[in-house]
């Protein structure tokens, strides 16, 4: 998968200016947004909240610890909100709501059961400021809680009743799975291709945005056109949040993001920052930082002898926006709401967050 995007170095401003001509995404602060959330969606996250504590339930107590453990990675559960707000936003019969909590703690296993693999994978010290699993136990333990919780969604998904969110689930789960594989073999092959970046992120973090959209959408029995504007919402949402993701692990430090800094320079990857500061750079200087990526990860060493790199991370963050502008031009269509009013917002907000 690649979505095309502006390729120019100085057109992006200009181009995201006209992508946001007519839009009037709120501009919420973290704790505003934060409120908000919690007045339209909270009583909604708390039975989410509660289908989760339920499916971690387990009689051995070591197992039980490490499901504890592992629930405190859950931070935002950006997408059980965004699975529940598109389920309220195309106006969810409250007979279907107990269908739409289930299906919002599926995605949030299913992306807990990503993050156990890809700290392993990474060789992580730290998530959401606490200890990985691999760190805490073993390897043995990451792998198996892994396809513990794996295995859980997909039997909470089943007991819904509805194949067809069986199989979507089914789908973006396979694609979320081929994203890692492909990253895997882009770092093998030193791939400097904007086109696999974005194949690779489409599926490790674009998929199951995606499909919390469309679930929501699918639950409150959405026209088809709604269901297509929310599932693209949610990919370029999704794109825009990876690649925001990508820019924190360059900029902020660990105690800021709650996980290891500079994680992908330590294993190798070409995120979308550094792929355009090799663009921008001339022959001599993306020869030099070529050599300084394979053998310097301090990222303040890197912006101070390489200005392209800067300049990198301007341009990655303006295509981020400029995935927002047409993730909320998504929402145009939908009769304004609180629901669609917060959508927006948090469009928004996941390119200016901090962690």
């Amino acid at each position: 998968m690649f979505i095309k995007l502006s390729t120019s170095q100085f057109g992006y401003q200009r181009h995201l200016k006209k992508q946001m001509q007519g839009m009037s995404a709120p501009v919420l602060t973290r704790d505003d947004l934060r409120l908000r959330l919690d007045q339209l969606t909270g009583s909604d996250m708390s039975a989410v909240h509660d289908v989760l504590v339920r499916q971690f339930r387990n009689p051995s107590e070591f197992v039980q610890e490490v499901c504890d453990h592992v629930a405190r990675y859950q931070g935002k559960r950006i997408r059980p909100v965004l699975l529940v707000l598109s389920a309220r936003l195309c106006g969810v019969c409250p007979r279907q709501l107990p269908k739409v909590y289930s299906l919002g703690a599926v995605v949030e296993m299913i992306h807990t059961a990503t993050l156990v693999h890809d700290d392993v994978v990474d060789d992580a010290d730290m998530r959401r400021h606490v200890s990985t699993v691999h760190r805490r136990w073993n390897v043995e333990t990451s792998v198996l809680l892994g396809d513990y919780l794996f295995s859980k969604a997909f039997h909470l998904a089943a007991t819904t009743g509805d194949a067809e969110a069986c199989r979507l689930i089914g789908r973006a789960t396979d694609r979320t799975c081929e994203g890692e594989l492909n990253q895997i073999a882009a770092r093998l092959e030193r791939s400097a291709s904007e086109r696999d970046y974005f194949r690779v992120i489409g599926g490790k973090t674009g998929q199951l945005f995606s499909v919390s959209c469309l679930l929501g959408a699918r639950s409150a029995e959405a026209p088809a056109w709604q269901q297509v504007q929310l599932r693209q919402f949610g990919m370029r949402l999704g794109l825009a949040f990876q690649i925001a993701d990508d820019l924190l692990d360059l900029t902020e430090s660990s105690d800021m993001t709650g996980k290891d800094a500079a994680n992908d320079l330590e294993n190798g990857r070409l995120t979308l920052p550094l792929l355009r500061a090799l663009q921008i750079a001339d022959d001599d200087e993306r020869l030099s930082l070529r050599e300084a990526l394979l053998s310097d990860h301090s990222v303040s060493r890197l912006l101070a002898d390489h200005p392209s790199l800067q300049q990198g991370i301007d341009s990655a963050r303006a295509s981020a926006e400029e995935l927002v502008a047409r993730a909320i031009r998504n929402l145009q269509r939908f009769p304004a709401s609180d629901e669609r009013q917060l959508m927006e917002a948090i469009a928004s907000f996941a390119v200016q967050r901090s962690g």
